[in-house]
């Protein structure tokens, strides 16, 4: 069995490393500088030589939903956007029109995921009374395949409305199945009762130890009224660092100074801010809320579905799409972009996951800016995804 992989010549802040890979660990075992003399392991069993390309962490997209793209299936015209009610019932007729199982599915979309540098995700998974557990029990079948590979954290995620569609008691199997977050969904626009949909979401949270992650849509003050009564339910319920409040696009329809002080609570509850980097809507003003201490991360949301055609699943390149919408422009903003997309440092140390990208960039700052394609892709110290395992590299040396 390979036992470790050595990576030479890999770029880390302008300089040239080894990196050897612990395959029983899945962690870097060492990093020595390329010019440095070492002795040949006998358990070695590969060798890469990387020729200069730039190391990536692993990212993370914190916002996806597997089971709900049409990736691999036939082209889909899709409709203007109306009403929500509408699109909603749009989507399920389109959903039910698919021959492929969410499983299928689901296994596409982490494969590109993967391909792109990604090795782990949260992704939201419908749960309603009509369609039951059968998108989760697919996902959960799935997680389990790729485990190793991707981590991949469940919301169950009442689409239809958490009391609109009475899914109570089916979040509540999902709960018990495997998911491990609670999803909500406009507690206003679509549950049309906001404190009564919000403790909703909490009991569950409480009675199953589960995180909190809202899609919230709702705009202007329903939306700031919403976001927060979810910090003070937050806060009293000791959870802190355990919710998020997806999309939260009415952090950019209000004043600065509104923004700032929601910001300020959200930081002092421990409320994350997800967001999917809009460019046809307002959107949360990231380095507002960075600057008050709000933990904001990034996702893909929609990948060719019925919301939207477009998508691609490259979540360095949604990074870059944010540095260039807020000017991030100077090497120091650049490199802020990455703590959005990832939870890894920029330089590996030694015991670290060995899960991390390379790409053909002049640095970091390149990168973002670029968002090249993935040379290659580890996770836990296997290659998983980029040009390298669709066989375009030759070189690789299997030692004895």
């Amino acid at each position: 069995m390979v036992a470790k992989t050595i990576l030479k010549n890999v770029q880390i802040e302008g300089s040239l490393f080894d990196l050897t890979l612990d395959l029983m660990t899945g962690c870097i075992a060492d990093i020595v500088s390329s010019d440095q003399t070492r002795n040949a392991e006998v358990d070695l069993a590969q060798l890469w030589d990387a020729e200069g390309l730039q190391y990536l962490p692993a990212l993370s997209d914190m916002h996806v939903h597997l089971d709900k793209h049409f990736l691999g299936e036939p082209w889909k015209p899709l409709q203007p956007f109306i009403t929500l009610p509408g699109q909603l019932a749009f989507e399920k007729q389109m959903l039910e029109s698919l021959p492929t199982r969410a499983a299928e599915r689901a296994h596409r979309l982490l494969q590109l995921l993967l391909m792109n540098g990604t090795t782990a995700i949260r992704t939201h998974v419908d749960v309603d009374p009509k369609i039951g557990l059968s998108h989760l029990e697919d996902v959960l079948e799935v997680r389990e395949h790729f485990k190793g590979r991707m981590d991949i954290e469940i919301v169950a995620f009442p689409q239809q409305g958490l009391l609109r569609s009475q899914s109570m008691p089916i979040m509540k199997e999902a709960l018990r199945a495997g998911a491990d977050l609670v999803g909500g969904v406009d507690p206003a626009g679509l549950d049309g009762q906001v404190d009564a949909s919000l403790n909703a979401m909490f009991e569950l949270s409480a009675e199953f130890n589960a995180g909190v992650d809202l899609h919230l849509h709702d705009p202007g003050q329903l939306g700031i009224y919403t976001i927060n009564r979810f910090a003070d339910l937050t806060g009293e319920a000791g959870n802190s660092g355990r919710t998020a409040v997806s999309h939260a696009y009415c952090l950019g329809q209000v004043s600065e100074a509104e923004t700032r002080l929601l910001a300020q609570k959200l930081r002092d509850n421990g409320v994350s801010i997800m967001t999917s980097v809009p460019i046809d809507r307002p959107m949360p003003p990231v380095d507002l809320l960075l600057e008050e201490g709000v933990r904001v991360q990034v996702g893909s949301d929609n990948i060719l579905d019925s919301w939207s055609p477009f998508g691609n699943g490259d979540l360095l390149a949604r990074g870059s799409r944010l540095a260039e919408k807020f000017g991030w422009i100077t090497d120091d903003a650049l490199l802020r972009t990455y703590p959005l997309l990832s939870s890894a440092s920029l330089v590996p140390k030694a015991g670290d996951r060995a899960s991390f990208s390379l790409a053909r960039a002049l640095n970091a700052q390149h990168a973002i800016a670029a968002a090249p394609p993935r040379e290659a892709v580890f996770s836990g110290g296997m290659l998983v995804g980029g040009c390298w395992l669709r066989g375009s590299r030759k070189d690789q040396v299997v030692l004895a």
